[in-house]
């Protein structure tokens, strides 16, 4: 459990895209979070497509599919953070889904069109 206020959940994902360091200071260290947050480090079973049809899966990080590092944090009712390394891109979503099934809700299409779109106009998916 984590609880936050925007500002301090967009300030953990910056922390995220610049691999654990701040201020020029490694604050998480930077091999745990490649290993956590990099598909490619895990083993067959966490990959994306595997650990899920869709995410693959790395010390609480949604890993997504695609050769580019981009992962996520998911809460159980939709709130999310979305996390590109590369593009140092954070997107931080705090509203909440009826039920803790997000995947069948239009919450979770529409999550995913946000972050795909953002990702198109700055970036390439």
């Amino acid at each position: 459990n984590f609880n936050a206020v925007l500002r301090d959940y967009g300030r953990l994902g910056i922390l995220l895209a610049n691999d654990g360091a701040s201020g020029g200071r490694q604050i998480v260290p930077k091999e745990y979070l490649l290993d956590a947050t990099d598909w490619h480090r895990q083993p067959d079973a966490f990959t994306p497509r595997k650990a899920t049809p869709y995410f693959g899966y790395g010390y609480q990080f949604w890993l997504f599919p695609g050769e580019k590092r981009r992962f996520a944090l998911l809460g159980v009712y939709g709130q999310s953070i979305f996390v590109d390394p590369e593009l140092k891109l954070v997107m931080v979503i705090t509203a909440a889904a009826k039920n803790a099934s997000v995947g069948k809700e239009p919450l979770a299409r529409e999550r995913d069109a946000l972050w795909r779109g953002v990702v198109a106009k700055y970036g390439s998916w």
